[in-house]
């Protein structure tokens, strides 16, 4: 098992395709529809991604806020957004973002910066 990863996006087909492809690299998955049912998650994760935009009022800065307040150094978030602003990317990182990756991201990118992720995690070489 590569480490436990948390996908929060509120469009169905992007949320489905991001984790299966997590799945078939060995991630163990789980999955939240937007940033409201994500924070309400008990346990911890390894990796948190959440997409910025989502329905309700909380965005993924909001979602990363929340993890890091929660795990501290012990997760490494990334955030999903459709723009690449100076704004949403200075929103993302002062709440606790490792990165802002601007879609779309390719399923290979995504699990190398996940894999990378969590080798640093582990005290591993990256």
């Amino acid at each position: 098992m590569t480490g436990r990863v948390l996908v929060v996006d509120d469009d169905e087909h992007v949320l489905r395709a991001m984790a299966t492809s997590l799945k078939r690299a060995g991630f163990d998955v789980t999955t939240a529809d937007d940033g409201t049912p994500a924070v309400a998650l008990t346990g911890s994760f390894d990796v948190v991604i959440a997409d910025f935009n989502m329905k309700t009022e909380l965005t993924g800065a909001d979602v990363v806020r929340h993890f890091k307040m929660v795990q501290g150094d012990s997760v490494v978030c990334f955030v999903l957004s459709g723009e690449d602003d100076l704004d949403t990317r200075e929103t993302c990182l002062a709440a606790g973002a490792t990165e802002v990756l601007v879609k779309p991201v390719s399923p290979g990118e995504l699990r190398r910066r996940l894999t990378d992720a969590t080798k640093l995690l582990r005290g591993e070489a990256a």
